[in-house]
């Protein structure tokens, strides 16, 4: 007996989850769209914040340096005036003329016309007060300063400028003082601090920012704009300046630091980094809240756009593994096709013969004495199952040689309706004694089309036998014809227990059966499905709505 086979690529037929292959593709598409569309934006929105913030310190810093210029000119050049002026008065006058009554208020209202000074004080060369012009007359009278250090210094020197110090008087101030030319004197001024702090007050720093003028050990000449009574210990280190105008950038705050005073002095202007872009943080922030509210708009356009390709694709590619499906099946149809017509041919012929010779051991057994033949009625019983048996297999081989026979010249006009009336006929009585009601529903406006009638007369009734032995009694089937969406379709639907979801993929493959074992072959649906596709139509299962299975025969309404 020859065998035949089929190979179809495995590729075309792994079976896997589609679902969630799709719905990772989907994910990956939308994560590539969001980075391909943020990181650009990032990019962007890092590369001008990181621009324009070293732009503003770089234009920050050459304004803080001209600025630092500029303040310790101004202040060194009035401290400078005001030291000349004294000693210019120093160099003019004598002790004498300057201890008369009168002569220091004259000399006092001259250099105080501007308001630079608060007081005017004549120092003897043992450091006694010898006259004094000033609000503090009470507070300085019968002091001496000989064991102070100021009068040290310029008695040293000839010349001294002061830091600031509280002295006699309780107040903070700062002094010039100049000697004689003989250092025997001493003509001294207190500056006035407000003035002189109004220097510094003028300093545009920016918000936050601050101006202040140290002294060697750290301690303020000035006030801070921030209100500080001492340098933090973190800005210890702008002491160090040697005197060069210096630019530091720490903690959030640019430093500017100079010496003046013949470096005495540290001049300290202050720029507060953070109060200073404030704005540009803020717009930085909406430029982030910007960039947030067009990823959630190209999250979701991406999303929709994704979705609705890859549901195209996804539809794509179920109706290739559909189209895949139908070519295993019809590979699959015409190999049974070709094995059934083998095995059909091979059966045949013996089976023609046990039927006949069993036939003619009946036709020697009548012939026989019966007096002499013990069990007489057992050999006709056993030549009538032989008979029956014969018939079946017979009943079978014509199956299998009509799924595999070609109907390509048998077409001819039919009617549907008509067909489905004459399948029904064949099958009331086996209905009446089951107690299955066959209902109709048929459309009288069917038009004819061109088919094999005795083959779709075939499948009728292996859609119906299916049906009353899904059944068993007492049941209804309704057979029910309509056109409609370019087709014909004749639809079967019973009130049986209905398939599985395994059940409805398998139902048209070749043996496969929910029967009991011995009760079906497995073949007669695979048959049926065989023909109709011959037959340019198509045919479904599903599961009713109300349990049960409906069957659907369809084709194509003629032009």
């Amino acid at each position: 007996m020859k065998m035949y086979t089929a190979t179809i690529p495995g590729s075309a037929l792994k079976v896997r989850s589609r679902a969630s292959y799709y719905a990772r593709q989907k994910r990956l598409f939308v994560v590539v769209v969001i980075l391909v569309a943020i990181i650009p934006l990032l990019f962007i929105s890092w590369t001008a914040s990181h621009f324009y913030q070293k732009s503003w310190l770089n234009k920050t810093t050459v304004e803080l340096t001209s600025l630092a210029n500029s303040r310790r000119e101004i202040i060194d050049l009035f401290l400078d005036s005001q030291e000349n002026i004294l000693a210019g008065y120093a160099e003019l006058y004598d002790l004498a003329w300057l201890r008369t009554p009168g002569n220091l208020e004259k000399l006092f209202q001259a250099m105080n016309r501007q308001g630079v000074i608060v007081d005017l004080g004549l120092i003897a060369q043992d450091g006694s007060h010898c006259n004094y012009v000033g609000p503090f007359a009470e507070d300085l009278r019968d002091k001496n300063y000989a064991d102070a250090r100021w009068f040290a210094e310029v008695m040293q020197s000839g010349r001294y400028i002061s830091d600031v110090f509280t002295g006699y008087r309780g107040v903070p101030h700062f002094i010039v003082a100049v000697t004689d030319p003989t250092r025997s004197w001493v003509l001294r001024a207190t500056i006035n601090s407000e003035l002189f702090n109004a220097l510094l007050a003028s300093a545009e720093v920016g918000p936050g920012g601050d101006a202040f003028i140290l002294n060697h050990q750290g301690e303020l000449q000035t006030p801070s704009r921030l209100g500080l009574t001492a340098l933090p210990a973190g800005e210890k280190g702008l002491l160090a300046t040697g005197g060069d105008l210096t630019i530091h950038h720490s903690q959030g705050a640019l430093y500017a630091t100079t010496g003046m005073k013949n470096n005495a002095w540290t001049l300290v202007l202050k720029t507060d980094i953070n109060t200073s872009l404030a704005d540009f943080y803020r717009a930085r922030q909406r430029d982030h809240l910007i960039i947030a509210c067009a990823a959630l708009l190209i999250l979701g356009v991406s999303t929709f756009l994704v979705r609705s390709m890859m549901n195209k694709v996804e539809d794509a590619d179920q109706q290739r593994m559909v189209l895949y499906d139908r070519i295993r099946n019809s590979e699959k149809m015409a190999l049974v096709g070709r094995m059934a017509a083998n095995v059909a041919h091979e059966i045949n012929n013996p089976l023609q013969i046990i039927g006949d010779q069993a036939g003619w051991l009946d036709e020697l057994l009548a012939e026989e004495d019966p007096a002499s033949l013990k069990n007489t009625e057992e050999y006709r019983t056993a030549f009538a199952k032989i008979k029956a048996q014969v018939k079946r297999a017979s009943t079978i081989t014509h199956r299998l040689l009509g799924f595999s026979r070609s109907t390509d010249g048998l077409k001819a006009p039919a009617n549907i309706n008509t067909l489905v009336e004459e399948t029904v006929s064949f099958l009331e009585k086996e209905a009446a004694n089951h107690r299955i009601a066959i209902r109709r529903n048929l459309d009288p406006a069917l038009p004819a089309i061109t088919t094999d009638s005795a083959q779709l007369q075939q499948v009728f009734l292996n859609i119906l036998n299916n049906a009353f032995d899904a059944i068993g009694n007492d049941g209804a089937v309704t057979i029910s014809t309509s056109r409609g969406g370019g087709q014909l379709a004749v639809e079967f639907a019973d009130n049986g227990p209905g398939l599985s979801e395994e059940g409805l993929k398998k139902v048209f493959e070749p043996f496969f059966t929910t029967k009991k074992a011995g009760s079906g072959t497995g073949i007669g649906l695979a048959i049926s499905y065989s023909i109709v596709e011959r037959l340019g139509g198509g045919i479904e299962v599903r599961n009713g709505r109300q349990g049960g299975c409906v069957f659907r025969v369809h084709f194509p309404l003629p032009a």
